[in-house]
């Protein structure tokens, strides 16, 4: 472009320098969505952000995994802590050390033995569906794996209306209102909670509850409206007591909050109660809330009963310390953890496509179909417009190359009303016949055939060599770069398609990948749809790369020629 001599001036070298800086941004324009999409598809958030920062930053990983832990629920985490000021983003690392509380309160499980019904929120599972838990799957596969994987049976067994394997979830059980759920799922979510390690399970803390979130409801965030009605002089609402029985200060809240919030089976009737139950002749839950009184009622929560058991071995009035067991469970199963938040997006779209519907194999039947149709119909009619020298063949090319002037939407309400008229819609051929033929690619093939030399014809002719050996053995041996390309389109076409899949086989049983991902996307949240973006584009990915020699050799020679 420029002489040796004119290299050496400012102003060209500026000029490369501006070229290559132009590169290089459009480089990045490019690289930067891809960045941000993989960033997003490890997180549990959604942020614009190029690498996922809370792989490095200790602060930044435990703020996720509480996050994690309590399925992103701020109440649970205060109730847990039994901190009204507990915030995901704003709690640093605890200090934490196996001995004292945390050794105390093991102590306490050991002796004291099983408590399945009071450990029934586990750590990293989620009342929803819109992000993925460990918890969730965990249960899922625990619980399939007692069924045989029948999920028929599993819902005859448990009087549950699970649609698909994926839908499986946690009975939704909270520590106030009802208890929730399936009576027979949530006995089996007991029984899994037994078989989990403690430091992967949550206690129900009745006295967190109503200290972190009951009581700053009802008279605000500051204690002093709690000080002023009950004339005490409390610091904070953690200072505030919850015995098992009624309190000496706060009768009225704490006897509202027993018998007309808490959850009934964390509450067990006095010998009194027990006597004016029998009396009334009705139900525990109905005479707990409606005809019971302050005495008749104690709470059997795993806070209060650990209180008790402590108080009896002197260790004076103690709380779970779930903050130091959360801080240890952290170091002790970090690297666990983080492979977990790395991979969970990505499980979550594999099960949803692998035990969900007959996506999988209905892409790659049409797949199959597809490059299998174009990869014929397309050579054989470009064949016979190069072979045969036909006086239509400039309008016949004329007419392919006008196809291309009509977007898809445009013939895409004609082509459903011709399917329906063949009786044709929610089958393959719906799918497949109408791209089956296109008029780019045979203009392509004529054009590639056309270049062919006309010697290995003749030559071909002389031996007596038929039309269709000629075809075959010459034509389609020659063109295997342009017939790569050729099939590059049709797969990338057949393995993305999503309005004609979606209008054209509207059955659920015939949804394609992408149109089984689609739907899932309403229902999750962006961390997911990106994994699923990244997850679908592995299989074009690698076709490109299995195929590339091929495929630019498709694109070089003709040129050429």
């Amino acid at each position: 472009m420029f002489s040796p001599t004119a290299h050496r001036s400012l102003q060209v070298r500026l000029l490369y320098l501006s070229i290559y800086a132009l590169l290089l941004l459009g480089g990045i324009t490019m690289v930067a969505p891809f960045l941000i999409m993989a960033s997003g598809s490890v997180d549990s958030r959604s942020g614009a952000a190029f690498f996922p920062s809370w792989l490095f930053d200790r602060q930044e990983c435990w703020s996720r995994y509480l996050e994690a832990r309590y399925g992103n629920s701020p109440e649970l985490l205060r109730m847990a802590w039994g901190d009204p000021g507990a915030r995901f983003g704003d709690t640093s690392l605890p200090e934490a050390r196996e001995d004292g509380p945390c050794e105390l309160w093991k102590t306490f499980l050991r002796e004291t033995g099983p408590h399945s019904s009071r450990f029934e929120a586990l750590a990293f599972s989620r009342a929803d569906a819109r992000l993925p838990s460990y918890g969730n799957r965990a249960f899922r596969i625990w619980l399939l794996n007692q069924y045989g994987n029948d999920l028929s049976r599993l819902n005859s067994a448990l009087e549950t209306e699970f649609t698909k394997p994926t839908a499986i979830a946690p009975p939704n059980l909270k520590i106030v209102g009802p208890a929730g759920g399936s009576g027979k799922l949530a006995a089996k979510y007991g029984e899994f909670c037994e078989t989990q390690p403690p430091e992967r399970l949550i206690p129900w803390n009745a006295g967190g509850y109503y200290r972190a979130v009951f009581l700053p409801r009802r008279f605000g965030e500051a204690v002093a409206n709690y000080n002023t009605r009950h004339g005490t002089a409390y610091r904070s609402y953690r200072e505030v007591p919850f015995p098992a029985t009624v309190p000496a200060n706060g009768e009225q809240e704490w006897f509202f909050f027993v018998s007309r919030v808490l959850r009934p089976d964390f509450v067990e009737l006095t010998e009194a109660g027990k006597a004016a139950r029998s009396t009334l002749g009705i139900g525990k839950e109905e005479f707990v809330r409606t005809r019971a009184r302050s005495e008749h009622l104690r709470v059997v929560t795993l806070d209060v009963l650990f209180a008790a058991w402590a108080g009896e071995r002197g260790e004076g009035s103690a709380a779970i310390p779930q903050q130091q067991l959360d801080r240890l469970a952290f170091e002790k199963e970090a690297g666990f953890w983080k492979r977990q938040l790395l991979t969970q997006n990505y499980r979550y779209v594999l099960d949803e496509i692998l035990l969900h519907g007959r996506s999988i194999t209905n892409t790659f039947i049409l797949v199959i179909l597809s490059v299998t149709g174009a990869l014929v119909v397309n050579p054989l009619a470009a064949y016979a417009l190069s072979r045969f020298k036909l006086r239509q063949t400039y309008f016949i090319l004329l007419f392919c190359l006008a196809t291309l002037s009509f977007p898809a939407e445009v013939t895409m309400i004609p082509v459903f009303l011709q399917m329906k008229e063949f009786h044709l819609l929610n089958t393959f051929g719906a799918l497949v016949l109408p791209g089956l033929a296109n008029g780019f690619s045979i203009f392509l093939l004529k054009g590639f055939f056309d270049s062919l030399p006309k010697e290995l014809y003749e030559a071909a002719e002389l031996d007596g060599a038929s039309e269709w050996t000629i075809f075959w053995g010459i034509t389609m041996t020659l063109s295997r770069p342009i017939l790569a390309v050729i099939g590059l389109g049709a797969f990338t076409a057949a393995y993305g398609a999503f309005f004609y899949a979606l209008i054209l086989a509207p059955d659920p049983k015939m949804w394609t990948i992408m149109v089984d991902l689609y739907q899932l996307r309403n229902l999750v949240d962006p961390p997911v749809v990106y994994a699923s973006l990244i997850l679908t584009s592995i299989p074009t990915l690698l076709v490109f790369i299995f195929c590339q020699n091929l495929i630019l050799r498709g694109i070089v020679v003709p040129s050429e020629k």
